[in-house]
């Protein structure tokens, strides 16, 4: 779906450099958010009530990305 999105945004000769980086972009993200969340669930080694920050991290999220798509549509 992101390449189809990116050649409808982006001129031809852009489309070939945001593709890359799209997917590089989704892979840091896949690589890095595991490790992330689990600092969150443990309260970086403390492992007191982490699960509700996680939660709430996990939604602060999901709610910024619905305030970006949103915020493009103008």
């Amino acid at each position: 779906m992101p390449p189809l999105i990116a050649q409808q945004e982006f001129s031809p000769s852009a489309t070939a450099r945001v593709v890359p980086l799209i997917v590089a972009i989704g892979q840091a993200g896949y690589a890095f958010a595991p490790a992330a969340f689990d600092l969150l669930r443990t309260n970086g080694g403390a492992d007191v009530g982490g699960t509700e920050t996680l939660f709430l991290c996990a939604a602060a999220i999901q709610m910024a990305a619905i305030g970006c798509m949103l915020a493009g549509r103008g």
